[in-house]
């Protein structure tokens, strides 16, 4: 697969990262537009030297500060929250990070230089990349499209992180047969040494929900369910489930089921994989089996 390198820094002081997204500084900003997609970095969502968020291409992080359908930011498990997110941040090259609340007001060094293999724009304005450190592979430089293969994928943040367990894979339709079969192993072999998130995740065996804090405080799931059932929570009157598949119904995700082979239609609304049985919700496919369209 051929991706758009980008080589820059990373600059994380006053800003809120977490264990998907972190912020990138291009030695030239020029180079965003010509990341494919129908969105853009605008100026509005870039900083006075020309930097903007990365979204962490296949992988998802337990949330540290969803807003959603507000009015107050809600958070998954924070141990395993902060864990993704300091993983990342020292992986990068941070050797120290000084925090108030989700505020990085402190770090050392200033900036760590790095390199993104960039797929798209999302649609909040997100580059969508691999994020690499240090100098890019020998050859290339701003501006190459470079194939990425296994090899060169898991030189990334983005494959550290799942084979340590501490995010989950999301996969878009922008990957790869191939990354996408490269990341799904690292993941399943991080599930089955109970690494990280894995050791309590219970979003396929089931979750007794009975009431916001049973998923901000108790139980770890795949973010994307979680950040559905705290819109739905926040929006509903009481705790309970009964309305839950039909909000689904009513929501934008689209994805194909992988087992349903290569005619498996787009499906739109996450209630065909979500199952609510007496207050216990759960998904009916792993979520390597899911391919999302990018919004």
């Amino acid at each position: 697969m051929r991706m758009l390198l980008i080589e820059g820094d990373y600059r994380i002081l006053n800003g809120e990262p977490d264990g998907d997204t972190v912020r990138f500084d291009p030695h030239d900003a020029a180079f965003w537009y010509d990341v494919p997609g129908s969105h853009r970095i605008d100026k509005s969502h870039r900083n006075s030297r020309g930097g903007a968020n990365l979204r962490l291409d296949s992988i998802d992080a337990l949330e540290t500060h969803y807003l959603g359908t507000g009015p107050h930011q809600v958070h998954q498990p924070l141990d395993w929250a902060h864990a993704a997110r300091d993983e990342l941040l020292a992986w990068l090259g941070f050797t120290a990070v000084q925090l108030s609340g989700e505020k990085v007001t402190g770090t050392t060094p200033a900036s760590v230089p790095g390199f993104v293999l960039a797929s798209t724009i999302d649609v909040h304005s997100r580059c969508v990349a691999l994020a690499g450190r240090g100098a890019p592979p020998a050859g290339t430089r701003s501006g190459d499209w470079v194939t990425v293969d296994a090899p060169l994928l898991r030189t990334t943040v983005n494959h550290h992180l799942l084979a340590l367990g501490l995010v989950f894979p999301t996969f878009y339709a922008n990957l790869s047969s191939g990354l996408r079969a490269e990341m799904t192993a690292a993941a399943a072999q991080a599930d089955a040494a109970g690494l990280g998130v894995w050791a309590a995740d219970r979003t396929t065996e089931g979750a007794k929900i009975t009431g916001l804090s049973s998923i901000t405080d108790d139980l770890v799931l795949l973010p994307k369910l979680f950040r559905r059932l705290a819109d739905y929570l926040r929006f509903a009157d009481g705790p309970s489930l009964d309305g839950f598949r039909a909000y689904l119904f009513g929501g934008g995700d689209r994805f194909r089921v992988l087992s349903q082979g290569p005619a498996a239609k787009t499906l739109t609304g996450l209630h065909h994989v979500v199952d609510v049985t007496d207050g216990t919700v759960r998904m009916t496919h792993p979520v390597t089996d899911l391919v999302f369209a990018e919004e």
